[in-house]
């Protein structure tokens, strides 16, 4: 029987319910079995958001899945998420798509929980099994909501004294979190096998990686950058497996790949092309090919200061263990076109002019003896048509050879006028002096929204190109 289920209302549901199946198993003539054997456990949500395992049918089998979950009553739900939040899903763990799931249409409540108690036929092949608790529900009067369960500050929160007006009503955060960890041991999900030998079900760690895997960013935690630099010796076709946070407008959790010859992105997860990743409404996924040719490209994931595996802020996405970048080797023969190495660096300093702040404008010159490329890089904010803190370079006469311009700029992380720019520029032969121009507010060490992920870099660097 279920582990999670404690209570002795829980044991005399689970006698009805094993005698019902006994009469209709014998009602149609199948085998009868006194237990049907377990091959899942998912509980210990005290500790985790999310618990996983996988299994690899060898035939199509019968599952029974017993789960025990939570969600907001239906008045005051809004905005088209889930109500769950605390529930259980199955992933076929080749196509990475979900089998079944948890909702309020194939669950029954049982007091403070919904059930889902099932049986699926399920075809031969690799599964994953997930539950996750990230949150927990409550109302007061006519109002619902849930509040986010951070397992990183648990043990601070639920030390925490009753205060405000909250508190009268045992609404207030420290109070809803001991009413959670009262419940919680009840949350979890359990699969049997009612006509099967557990023997024959192989298990695996979730998620199941598959066949030629090179790359893997897995982002683990908020305000993240994974990077991972790789050469192509030959052309190549590559699998991208990308799961992160955004909009259909903006994303916040992303990646891309940069050509470190060119400073291009030779691609991005874009908001247009994300697609939703189950869970939140904010969770999206990105899946496509991508041809590659010869060279050198250095592969990034970054995250910004919310809703990660460290801690998901509200529903995770169904494939939560694969939260990140994913590349693989579609053909068999690509393989070792394809090697990993050290991130580059940067090249020779020519200019620098970081950390500015406010209301500063600052000069740096340089010369170069021939026609070449360098690399600008650099970090400002910007306002609704043009830049507000702005960097360019002029020649000798004053002209301008180089600006940094809106269109031209890719997020810098944090607020969302944090823009960024790493590109080439071929200049010729001469001097010239790199400048930067901050306004009154949000620079290096006055911020007044979040910062950009690389503060240091605040201001305009110009490398050489080796």
């Amino acid at each position: 029987m279920p582990l999670f289920l404690k209570s002795k209302a829980d044991a005399v549901f689970l006698a009805l319910h094993a005698l019902a199946l006994f009469l209709a198993l014998a009602a149609a003539g199948l085998p009868l079995r006194a237990e049907e054997p377990r091959l899942v456990a998912l509980h210990g949500l005290e500790s985790a958001e999310v618990r996983s395992q996988g299994f690899t049918l060898p035939r199509p089998m019968k599952v029974h899945v017993y789960a025990r979950g939570a969600a907001l009553r239906r008045l005051g739900h809004n905005r088209g998420e889930s109500p769950l939040f605390a529930y259980g899903w199955i992933l076929n763990a080749t196509t990475r798509e979900v089998v079944w799931q948890m909702d309020v249409i194939n669950t029954r409540r049982d007091r403070d929980f919904l059930v889902a108690d099932q049986y699926l036929d399920l075809p031969a092949g690799s599964y994953e099994a997930y539950y996750s608790n990230h949150a927990y529900g409550q109302g007061l009067f006519l109002a619902q909501w849930t509040r986010n369960i951070d397992r990183r500050d648990l043990s601070a929160k639920l030390s925490e004294r009753h205060r405000g007006f909250l508190a009268a009503f045992g609404a207030d955060e420290a109070s809803l979190l001991r009413q959670w960890r009262s419940q919680v041991g009840n949350y979890g999900l359990e699969l049997y096998l009612p006509g099967g030998d557990p023997g024959d079900v192989s298990l695996f760690e979730a998620p199941l990686r598959w066949a030629r895997v090179v790359i893997s960013l897995a982002a683990t935690r908020d305000r993240g950058e994974w990077q991972q630099a790789f050469h192509v010796q030959r052309p190549v076709t590559l699998h991208l497996y990308a799961l992160g946070e955004g909009s259909k407008r903006r994303l916040s959790d992303y990646c891309w790949i940069l050509d470190t010859r060119t400073r291009k992105r030779v691609w991005e997860m874009t908001p247009d092309l994300a697609q939703y990743a189950g869970g939140s409404s904010r969770n999206r996924r990105q899946v496509e090919t991508l041809q590659l040719p010869a060279g050198d490209y250095v592969a990034t994931f970054v995250t910004d200061d919310s809703h990660s595996p460290a801690d998901w802020t509200s529903a995770p996405p169904c494939d939560p263990g694969l939260y990140g970048l994913t590349l693989s080797l579609q053909k068999p023969g690509d393989v070792g076109a394809l090697t990993l190495r050290a991130l580059p660096e940067p090249g020779p300093l020519l200019a620098e002019l970081v950390r500015v702040g406010n209301n500063q404008s600052r000069s740096a010159s340089f010369s170069l003896a021939s026609d070449r490329a360098v690399r600008v890089y650099a970090i400002g904010e910007a306002g609704d048509t043009d830049m507000a803190d702005t960097a360019w370079i002029e020649d000798v006469a004053g002209k301008r050879v180089w600006e940094m311009v809106k269109a031209q700029t890719h997020p810098a992380g944090g607020a969302t006028k944090n823009r960024m720019v790493d590109e080439l520029v071929t200049l010729p032969r001469g001097s010239f002096t790199l400048r930067v121009k901050t306004d009154d507010s949000h620079a290096y060490g006055d911020w007044n929204s979040s910062p950009p992920r690389d503060p240091e870099h605040y201001g305009a660097t110009v490398y050489g190109v080796k």
